[in-house]
């Protein structure tokens, strides 16, 4: 009876100070995100498919040849071209020109023209004609003589096409008979001409109806200002208006009048500035000027003052008797008398010329007031007058203007008559012939390098996209673009197909890095060696695990050059198969398989005797041993812990070369337990949904994973591996 070993739910701790995992530099994939196809994954498509293509190529080619064949036996088609031109069409006017090309409506035109000619009216007219030589071709005959039929087929045969930066509309029919064509386009546009002929000269005649009905309209109008011109002048005869031009009797009159006004105006101004300036003088107590003259000039006020200036002189004499002498007091009585005598007279006479000079100021002010307003009224009666004679005028020069412009329109009406009269009946149509229709030589449908061209354009088409189907229904890893496309993974590195390294052929591949050291294989082994020194710590990551997602993808391989390569760098190795099921360690090194790592499992001391040494130096191999009925159970239980503690008492590293990871149970226990797991993935032989779920139970065992190596990637055409192979040689024997 078998003695189940205790679980263990824990890896073996890394020693104190260990820091994190490091990324893996320039080899690490990068997130879905970055995962969509560039250029070169497009050439790189195309090339590996170049073959696919070019076959494609070439049948579509032969497909194209007979297409054209079978389409000019049974579908045959003959084109025929006629040109019609549109002119500017022709207008008149009445006031600027007589005939006017009006050139800025021709696309206009040009595109009312091309419905007109494909309207159905047109085609009836046409295709029911008993004469019209339409119906006696092979196109219209096809249809049973049936006009209905014809004319729905008309309407996709007959196209009508606008030249741009023409004046040129393209009429071109094309049907399997080569006459047919020429025939149509001949009749159908010249029934159009035809009816655009009779629309103008219906035109012409309307316009003719019309300019004579203008010219009774001017001739009358013409008559009847000429009576009123007439009238008017001798109105402004009679009234004294003189001339046009010249001043009347009327205007001289008035400006003598608004000179007088104006003087008049001025001499008010001045009266009545002297009034005021007089009333305002006696208001502020001043005398006037002119006061001061009549006291002057009065009699009694100068002998009053004389008698005044006599007693002055005869008092004076007086100044040496006292001042109450008796004689000295009668002759200052006397004095007295005589100075309130003389003021008396000088405010009488100060009043009464005061009094006088005020009505004269105001009389005079009153006349110029009285003489402005008679000027005033005879002004405003020339104003009017000549205001009337003045608007009598501009009417008789209205009317002169009116009469000049009447006879002009008069003119011009003529003159356009004399020009429809000089046309007759001739055609002033807006479109003609350009280019007739001629019969087709050569079939316009099919056309070989147009035929060619699209069959081996469609055929180029389907080989690419059959192609970058290819690519993308195949969800195999191949590259480390598909590692990429996967994300979140790391990638150490890509191992060649042994078949395209010629220096390997004869030597052992799982120990190729020792049997081969110059050959590409090896020098790839070391670089996943030196990419892994860089994804982890190898001073704290020393129990290792190698895996793969499947059966066959190489991993003992890697497993063992993997080691050798770690033993030839000077490290201790011990390399472990664990892959109970299918043991091949022993086998690659020729070692029996009696005890191994199931004995050493089951006690510890077995260890010594267990190990084996091998040709490669510093590099041990533990063989698995006999298949232990508990396996999984022996590597989840502290025993698995005591051997890995055991084993780096003495090796720098523990590797473990175990089965597949979603097909074995003892992987899936074995990688948490252990520093580090390294995933091989076999080149086209996994999917990216496999490393998908690859990745993710390694996320869910908690087990640090180091990266993917790429196995046994193919140098075939746009693989990754096209030229580095002999570019790496001839750099290597320095070509």
């Amino acid at each position: 009876m078998t003695t189940l070993p205790t679980t263990t739910p824990m890896r073996l701790p890394r020693p104190a100070g260990a820091g994190p995992l490091a990324l893996a530099g320039p080899m690490q994939a990068q997130p879905q995100g970055g995962s969509q196809m560039t250029g070169a994954d497009a050439w790189r498509v195309i090339r590996s498919n170049i073959w696919l293509i070019l076959i494609s190529l070439v049948l579509s080619a032969a497909i194209g040849f007979g297409l054209n064949m079978y389409l000019a036996k049974n579908f045959a088609s003959y084109t025929s071209v006629g040109y019609v031109q549109i002119n500017p069409p022709v207008t008149f006017s009445i006031k600027d020109q007589p005939i006017v090309t009006d050139v800025s409506n021709i696309n206009l035109d040009q595109r009312t023209q091309a419905a007109l000619l494909k309207q159905d009216a047109l085609f009836i007219q046409v295709l029911q004609d008993p004469n019209a030589d339409v119906r006696k071709t092979s196109w219209f005959q096809s249809y049973g003589s049936d006009a209905a039929k014809a004319r729905e087929e008309l309407m996709d045969d007959l196209k009508v096409e606008v030249i741009p930066e023409s004046k040129l509309l393209a009429v071109r029919m094309s049907c399997a008979d080569k006459k047919s064509p020429k025939v149509v386009i001949e009749d159908i546009v010249n029934a159009h001409l035809e009816n655009q002929k009779k629309i103008n000269q219906n035109k012409q005649l309307e316009r003719s109806v019309m300019l004579n009905n203008l010219k009774q309209r001017y001739q009358f109008r013409k008559d009847e200002i000429s009576r009123d011109l007439r009238d008017k002048a001798v109105k402004l005869s009679i009234d004294g208006m003189g001339t046009p031009g010249r001043l009347s009797a009327k205007e001289v009159e008035l400006q003598d009048l608004l000179k007088t006004q104006f003087e008049m105006s001025r001499n008010r101004d001045e009266a009545k500035a002297a009034y005021d300036a007089a009333v305002a003088q006696l208001n502020d107590g001043q005398d006037l000027s002119l006061v001061q003259d009549e006291i002057a000039r009065d009699g009694e006020v100068s002998m009053l003052r004389m008698q005044l200036n006599n007693l002055d002189y005869q008092l004076g004499l007086l100044e040496g008797l006292g001042p109450q002498h008796r004689q000295r007091i009668q002759m200052q009585k006397m004095r007295d008398d005589a100075a309130l005598k003389l003021q008396n007279a000088t405010d009488s006479v100060r009043a009464k010329a005061t009094a006088s000079i005020i009505e004269k100021l105001r009389q005079m002010k009153d006349s110029t007031d009285s003489q402005l307003k008679t000027i005033q009224e005879r002004v405003d009666s020339a104003k009017t007058d000549l205001g009337d004679l003045t608007n009598a005028m501009n009417q008789y020069l209205t009317l002169k203007d009116d009469e000049q412009t009447t006879r002009e329109m008069l003119t011009q009406v003529n003159t356009q008559l004399e020009q429809i009269s000089q046309m007759g009946n001739s055609d002033i149509s807006t479109i003609q012939w350009a280019t007739h229709p001629e019969e087709p030589d050569t079939r316009s449908f099919p056309k070989l390098p147009i035929v060619m061209s699209v069959a081996v354009a469609v055929g180029l088409m389907l080989s690419v996209g059959l192609a970058f189907l290819r690519e993308l229904m195949d969800t195999s890893v191949r590259s480390p673009r598909d590692i990429q496309r996967v994300g979140q993974l790391n990638l150490l590195g890509i191992i060649p197909h042994e078949d395209e390294d010629p220096q390997s052929a004869g030597a052992p591949l799982q120990t190729i890095i020792f049997q081969a050291p110059h050959s590409m294989l090896a020098e790839q082994f070391r670089q996943v060696r030196s990419r892994l020194q860089h994804a982890a710590s190898l001073d704290s990551t020393r129990s290792l695990m190698v895996t793969s997602p499947s059966p066959g993808d190489g991993k003992t391989t890697v497993a063992t050059n993997l080691a050798a390569g770690l033993a030839l760098n000077g490290r201790r190795i011990l390399l472990v198969d664990a892959n109970f099921r299918r043991p091949e360690l022993h086998k690659i090194f020729g070692l029996p398989n009696d005890q191994g790592f199931s004995a050493v499992l089951n006690s510890i001391d077995n260890f010594s005797s267990a190990v084996c040494q091998t040709q490669v130096p510093n590099l041990d191999i533990l063989p698995s041993g006999p298949r232990p009925s508990n396996s999984t159970e022996l590597i989840e239980s502290q025993l698995l812990i005591d051997f890995i503690e055991r084993a780096l008492e003495e090796y720098d590293h523990v590797i473990f070369d175990s089965g597949p990871f979603l097909f074995v149970s003892e992987s899936v226990a074995l990688a948490p337990r252990v520093d580090g797991v390294v995933t091989v993935v076999r080149a086209r032989a996994n999917s990216r949904g496999l490393l998908t779920r690859l990745r993710d139970d390694l996320k869910k065992t908690k087990a640090e994973h180091l990266g993917i190596v790429l196995n046994a990637v193919r140098a075939q055409a746009g693989g990754y591996y096209n030229r580095n192979i002999k570019t790496y040689y001839a750099y290597q024997n320095a070509e």
